[in-house]
């Protein structure tokens, strides 16, 4: 006999009001991070005979109907009971083969979970299957089963661990049948299951949004009347302690770039993303919390999406930062031999937790993934003790090719682009020239932070690229680039973000018009300060990051590039410091290119032509054809269109430079590894090097 083909089932009519209701469901709890992270768990309503289940990797919180997909539950349950078709259930990958069997028309490419078994077995119309931290603290506890039943009683059916699939589909239909033939009762609504998580079933939505309150209630209770802790001490050593501000902020500082360099394995490197709360900082210096750390993983969730092993790292307060990034290299060079790979976690006590990603977004996956298994295993050595998957149970998921195309799907699809998987932060990147390359740059694939002196501005359009991109690809920081401590907060903002950056774009700038008689001391002061002074703050604070991350990975080279101007290479009349300013960034930019070279830095300028459509030209009230027209600097105009023709005929061919003849520029600059030191014009043929 063979498996029947997908598609064999005639749909019966959709069940539109239930299924609205599971949608809102599952909404209301996937968008709940006590009881869901990085897309896990999962919801399903059946009716007519068809399970209509969510797909593997779409995460609950975003649910629709349309991802929804629908299957006949007779194959499912024939498989559940043993009297499928025998060579299904002898195959490599028996629920896959049924399930693909089992399909109500076409799927679109969506994978049915592989937990669909139980789904379909609960005789409610709606299932619930998440993973809060509370009630883990139970399902992890080391006597959990005993701890259930004292809080619980026959209210709960307990499921001990069991691997994924029809496996655990089995153990739950025998633990149903042991407690109903105990109690001679239907068996509960509500299954814990061990180290995995909680599954709720019932007919309406506000019957499981009622016991899952009640659930909670329950054990926040236990919780907070546990007075003994067993199995080590949870309070901090007299002689431990947070780091102080500054130390803390210094070893992350050498820590995140250095990781960027060191987890790397592509052309890209890592994000890195910094959690410096007192639950990742302060529960490793405790004695139970670094025998938890050290332990093993609680659940399938933590090894698929922060890893089986993380890594602890020892920094006392007597280590120079200069000599962390050896003790990280070596440690690291440790940990791989003694797991077989790379940790996506490391936590320092007293400091926090570092989480790496291919972008932020599985970065910040990882790291809220890991500080909800810190805080289960808090609680579960509060209730008792901590219950850590066996290895043989560990392996498993490591090795279950389900559990990585869960992962792969949540993720999203990788990067594209001229800029993927790489970092950038740009100055003046509220609007203008800055705005259009962080926008294109996000769009190539990139993280940029907006950094301006106008940070509303640039937090509105961070918050719309990433709309746009996804979480994460954009972010705003308010900086004054005039400002030591305000470009160097905003550099470190950058670094317990993004760990680190691969190109600095020094775009802010200003242009006050007047002769050189005329101009007020306090306008050059102002073009000097941004164009000038800024360019070189901006520089000093992101070299030594580029640099880390050079020494973590000598081929690797980063970028800095200024946006300087045709000014900077010809003088300007009735512009002089403007056009200073600018001849002073080429000087910066050669010099810093000779310095920095050693240290894996290219450094190299733009020199665009005009962008009349900009903001700095056209400006009604402050923008240059206004300014040049009240100046006089166009003999004969009389009005603004006079001014703009008058420039517009001066450029070869006949228009001004546009963000992308510059964006195009940023890239072969970035692309070309045997470059620094250069002022490159995008002019249209106005300035010509001789």
């Amino acid at each position: 006999m063979s498996a029947r083909q997908p598609g064999r089932r005639v749909p019966a009519p959709t069940p539109v009001a239930l299924l609205d209701e599971l949608i809102a469901l599952a909404r209301r709890f996937g968008r709940d991070p006590a009881f869901s992270r990085g897309g896990g768990g999962n919801a399903s309503a059946k009716a007519d005979g068809v399970l209509y289940i969510k797909p593997s990797g779409v995460p609950l919180a975003t649910l629709a109907v349309d991802d929804l997909v629908p299957m006949d539950m007779a194959p499912l349950l024939a498989l559940l009971h043993g009297d499928g078709p025998p060579e299904i259930e002898a195959g490599p990958d028996p629920v896959g083969e049924t399930a693909r069997a089992a399909l109500v028309g076409d799927a679109g490419g969506r994978r049915p979970s592989v937990e669909l078994l139980f789904h379909a077995f609960l005789p409610e119309r709606l299932v619930l299957h998440t993973h809060p931290v509370l009630l883990n603290a139970v399902t992890c506890a080391t006597g959990g089963v005993a701890l259930a039943e004292r809080l619980f009683g026959d209210r709960v059916v307990w499921v001990p661990y069991t691997d994924p699939g029809l496996p655990l589909a089995r153990a739950i239909v025998a633990a149903r049948g042991a407690i109903e033939e105990r109690t001679g009762q239907p068996a509960p609504a509500v299954t814990f299951m061990q180290n995995h998580g909680l599954i709720v079933a019932a007919d309406t939505a506000a019957e499981i949004e009622d016991l899952s309150t009640w659930l909670v209630s329950v054990v926040q209770a236990g919780i907070d009347g546990a007075s003994d802790l067993p199995d080590g001490d949870l309070a901090l050593p007299a002689h431990a302690g947070h780091q102080d501000a500054d130390r803390t902020r210094t070893i992350v500082e050498v820590i995140s770039p250095t990781l960027r360099g060191l987890l790397s394995d592509a052309a890209s490197l890592k994000v890195v993303t910094f959690d410096g709360s007192g639950l990742a900082s302060s529960f490793p210096i405790t004695p139970a919390g670094r025998a938890f750390v050290l332990g093993g993983p609680l659940t399938p969730d933590q090894i698929v999406y922060a890893g089986s092993w993380p890594l602890l790292l020892d920094v006392p307060d007597t280590v120079p930062a200069d000599d962390v990034p050896a003790m990280l290299r070596a440690a690291l060079d440790a940990h791989r031999a003694r797991t077989g790979g790379l940790p996506i976690i490391v936590l320092v006590p007293g400091i926090g937790l570092f989480a790496a990603g291919d972008t932020w977004a599985e970065a910040d996956t990882a790291r809220h993934v890991f500080l909800d298994a810190l805080l289960v295993g808090e609680g579960a050595l509060r209730l008792g003790g901590v219950r850590v998957l066996a290895d043989r149970e560990r392996r498993f998921i490591e090795d279950w090719e389900a559990e990585a195309y869960r992962r792969g799907v949540a993720a999203g699809p990788d990067a594209v682009g001229r800029f993927a998987g790489k970092v950038a932060l740009v100055t003046g990147a509220a609007q203008g020239f800055g705005l259009a390359i962080a926008a294109d740059l996000v769009a190539q694939g990139g993280h940029v932070i907006l950094a301006d002196v106008n940070g509303p501005l640039a937090e509105t359009n961070a918050a719309d690229l990433a709309e746009r991109f996804g979480p994460g690809r954009a972010t705003a920081v308010t900086m004054n680039v005039m400002d030591e401590a305000s470009v160097a907060d905003g550099l470190q903002v950058t670094v317990e973000r993004y760990g680190g950056l691969d190109l600095l774009v020094s775009n802010a700038g200003v242009l006050r018009a007047g002769t050189v008689t005329g101009q007020s001391l306090a306008d050059f002061d102002l073009v000097t300060n941004v164009n000038y002074r800024g360019y070189f703050l901006a520089v000093r604070a992101a070299a030594p990051i580029l640099a880390r991350q050079h020494a973590a990975r000598p081929d690797y080279r980063g970028d800095i590039i200024e946006i300087n101007s045709k000014s900077g290479l010809v003088g300007s009349s009735r512009n002089s410091a403007y056009a200073g300013s600018k001849f002073g960034g080429i000087g910066l930019t050669q010099s810093f290119a000779l310095e920095l070279v050693d240290q894996g830095i290219k450094v190299n300028a733009i020199c665009p032509g005009n962008f009349f459509d900009g903001p700095l030209w056209s400006d009604p009230v402050n923008g240059l054809f206004v300014q040049y027209l009240r100046e006089g600097k166009v003999s004969g105009a009389r009005t603004v269109h006079d001014v703009r023709a008058f420039y517009e005929a001066k450029v070869p061919m006949g228009r001004g430079c546009t963000p992308a003849d510059v964006l195009r520029a940023i890239y072969y600059l970035v692309d070309q590894q045997y470059e620094t030191g250069q002022a490159l014009p995008v002019t249209g043929g106005q300035v010509m090097l001789s």
